[in-house]
């Protein structure tokens, strides 16, 4: 009699073993509609959810654009996105998602059903998904095998237990005044490898060198010698690093959360794994450019709110691309920026950030070399310097010992648009540049000197601290307790 107790109560069990893993479930044909946004996949504990949400509202006016995204379902105030497919295209409210008959989740949007995004796992087997308490949205075959999982397409967040591996980045939407975005990515070098920070120009420089067309201003320590998988994650303990080695047995923390004991190597292989953590965290890059830590707090004070553990960049003006092409300047406190235009530039759409004015500054034309000193003046910008990359660099003299004749150099040389003087270890050097890309920072040991053109009233910079209407408004504060070693002029072109 007890045996037969026992086995109903297995069978019991099991059977409600089986249905809760059913509950979770997303089946074949399954189908979200954009114009029922409320309508979403929610993950066992409603921890998650996964469905359309509104690009932005106002009030009781919802914007009919839409992200296919990820979110926490349950934290109060503004939603917090965490996975996009579709953050560069948002759709209209006429957009519907579905896991079709051949196992593809394909994104669909407008009268004739225009594809916008899909998982392309047709014919891999696909036949049901699951939204996982991990925040992983993970699409199953037959064998309950990962066909495609959202942790290894990430957007500009890391959930704990994700990995980041070699051929994985983090990106920032690109930018819809100009198009540049921030990436957190492995940056492979002959013998070492590190994880770094960079600032990507527009699309529209795609064909030139990639020197070029990016530049890095923060970077993880470097790993010398690598074998095996090398993955970056954030662990449940709240720590952030690199695991790496045939058995994931090296580990290089650039965070470490001093109440974490599990170490990193344990989280590199639980990323399918349907269980919540037990604190509620998120390693965002955010579209300033600084890659920040956050863990969710029930009482901060009386209210419900994330708050800040780390940050990779203190100084704000430490990261590229801050002020488009204008130079960033830190206040009396050393934590607040401001951005100014350089001579012959301007702000975009009233915003902090500043961009090229081309029937202002630029090359001379034609081909006769000597007609640039007729056409263009120099324009000095004191105690700033520049970010730039390799590829931007025309030439470099150490020869010049007056601070007026490196701008003269500029002047004589018809490809160049600037150039930075200064002084390293007492000696002086001048930089010649064909571009001016990244942006520049308040150094009282050098002087930029911008080539603008001759003819027509052309505002001259602000120095640090200057006001008028070239300032732009104050960015973020930037936190955390990292120190960050960002290369001066001389070294730039070699990052």
């Amino acid at each position: 009699m007890a045996s037969g107790a026992n086995s109903f109560f297995f069978i019991l069990g099991f059977a409600w073993f089986i249905q809760a893993c059913m509950a979770g479930q997303i089946g074949i044909r399954s189908r979200l509609f954009a114009s029922d946004h409320n309508q979403v996949w929610l993950s066992d504990n409603r921890t998650f959810a996964f469905g359309f949400s509104p690009l932005s509202s106002s009030g009781d006016n919802v914007n009919d654009r839409f992200l296919l995204a990820i979110w926490f379902a349950e934290l109060p105030g503004d939603r917090t996105v965490i996975w996009s497919a579709n953050r560069n295209s948002p759709v209209s409210k006429n957009a519907i998602v579905e896991l079709d008959v051949t196992g593809n989740l394909v994104l669909t949007d407008g009268a004739a059903a225009s594809v916008v995004w899909s998982s392309n796992t047709s014919g891999d087997g696909a036949e049901y998904a699951v939204m996982s308490e991990s925040g992983n949205f993970i699409l199953f075959n037959a064998e309950r095998s990962p066909v495609w999982q959202s942790f290894s397409h990430p957007s500009d967040t890391l959930l704990p237990n994700q990995p980041l591996s070699v051929s994985l980045e983090l990106t920032t939407s690109k930018s819809p005044s100009h198009g540049g975005y921030y990436t957190l990515k492995m940056l492979q070098q002959r013998t070492t490898l590190k994880l770094a920070l960079t600032f990507n120009l527009p699309e529209s420089y795609e064909g030139l060198p990639e020197s070029y067309a990016n530049y890095s201003y923060w970077s993880a320590p470097e790993i010398s010698n690598v074998t095996g998988e090398v993955i970056a994650v954030l662990d449940e303990g709240g720590s952030f690093g690199v695991v790496y080695g045939d058995s994931s047995n090296g580990a290089v923390y650039v965070y470490k959360n001093d109440n974490d004991n599990g170490g990193l190597s344990a989280s590199t292989n639980q990323s399918i794994r349907n269980v919540r953590t037990q604190v509620v965290r998120r390693l965002t890059l955010e579209s300033n450019g600084n890659l920040r830590l956050y863990r969710w707090d029930d009482d901060v004070n009386g209210s419900r709110q994330w708050v800040p553990e780390w940050a990779a960049v203190s100084n704000p003006c430490d990261i590229a691309g801050i002020c488009g092409n204008g130079i960033c300047y830190l206040d009396k406190s050393k934590t607040n920026a401001s951005c100014s235009c350089l001579p012959g530039t301007f702000k975009d759409n009233g915003g902090s950030q500043c961009f090229e004015n081309s029937s202002s500054v630029g090359k001379c034309g034609g081909q006769n070399h000597q007609s640039s000193s007729t056409q263009f003046r120099i324009s000095p910008v004191q105690q700033t310097n520049y970010y730039y990359s390799e590829f931007s660099v025309i030439a470099n003299y150490s020869d010049i010992n007056t601070v007026a004749k490196c701008g003269d150099a500029c002047l004589t040389d018809c490809e160049c648009v600037a150039s930075v003087y200064g002084l390293d270890d007492e000696k002086p050097y001048c930089w010649v540049l064909r571009s001016l890309d990244f942006g520049g920072f308040e150094d009282a040991g050098s002087t930029l000197f911008v080539k603008v053109k001759s003819n027509g009233s052309i505002p001259e910079a602000n120095g640090p601290g200057g006001g008028g209407d070239s300032s732009g408004s104050a960015k973020e504060k930037a936190t955390g307790d990292l120190e960050v070693y960002i290369k001066e002029a001389l070294e730039m072109g070699l990052l």
